[in-house]
């Protein structure tokens, strides 16, 4: 079994052998590169920051920009 790498990341995501999403929500990292989605769009990313996620979950993109 392929032990995902440690991450400075609290996320469970990093955790997980077979992640659900392709990017970290709190870091942007990448956590199961495997998985493609189809291009995400602004109404997606507007959803996701209304959900308080830094990073897109499909394309790792920084969403919140903290102060």
């Amino acid at each position: 079994m392929i032990r995902p790498r440690p991450s400075a990341c609290e996320n469970m995501n990093h955790r997980r052998a077979n992640s659900p999403v392709s990017h970290c929500p709190q870091c942007g990292g990448v956590v199961n590169a495997q998985l493609s989605s189809p291009p995400c769009n602004d109404a997606k990313h507007a959803a996701s920051r209304r959900q308080r996620s830094a990073f897109c979950v499909d394309c790792g993109v920084q969403l919140i920009i903290v102060r």
